[in-house]
């Protein structure tokens, strides 16, 4: 039975598009284009159009559009040359996604195995990877336990968070028919869980 990996990496791309980005980028969306080519959109608080037209592994800017705060930009790349066109073309990569800052790429992948970081390893010069076993459940709700599900549910429903107060915790509890402290416990993980995979950088 096949296991899910979650898989972290980062990367200074030399020759890269990224290698000219100083602001935060994130690219949305990787699509095959054709037997050569892959279409990537990634989403700028500034117009790189310039940038990317430099870098050598853009082969053409297809359209960018201006929408408020930044712009969306697609362009084509090599399949063979990039870390896109490689994870896009192995069969075990269910999810990728990447942010950049500052020239530094990060990575971050959900495979059916592991060997996908082999080749990654031997074709780019990777700083840092991490690999992790997961279970859906770490995707579907934000690795929260039925538990912690329940509490916070609870908590938006009655008022907990509003302002003022509609409820206070003990009455949270009651309901749910844990002690106050079990209550705030578990809040506290789901709070703490939710905020660690937000991508402050």
């Amino acid at each position: 039975m096949k296991k899910l990996y979650k898989i972290s990496f980062s990367i200074l791309h030399e020759g890269c598009w990224t290698s000219n980005v100083k602001d935060k980028v994130v690219t949305l969306n990787i699509s095959k284009y054709n037997n050569n080519k892959i279409k990537v959109s990634i989403i700028s608080p500034r117009l790189l159009v310039k940038d990317l037209e430099k870098s050598e592994n853009v082969y053409d800017i297809l359209k960018y559009r201006k929408i408020k705060g930044g712009y969306i930009i697609d362009f084509l790349e090599e399949i063979n040359s990039t870390i896109s066109g490689y994870l896009l073309s192995n069969d075990n990569v269910l999810y990728h996604k990447n942010i950049v800052r500052q020239k530094l790429e990060k990575w971050e992948i959900i495979s059916l195995g592991k060997s996908v970081t082999n080749k990654l390893t031997e074709k780019f010069n990777i700083n840092s990877i991490s690999i992790n076993e997961i279970k859906p459940s770490d995707i579907l709700y934000y690795g929260l336990t039925e538990k912690e599900l329940l509490v916070l549910k609870n908590a938006i429903s009655m008022g907990y968070f509003n302002y003022p107060r509609a409820v206070k915790a003990n009455e949270v509890a009651k309901k749910l028919g844990i002690s106050k402290q079990d209550f705030l416990y578990h809040l506290r993980n789901t709070i703490s869980k939710l905020v660690s995979s937000i991508d402050f950088d």
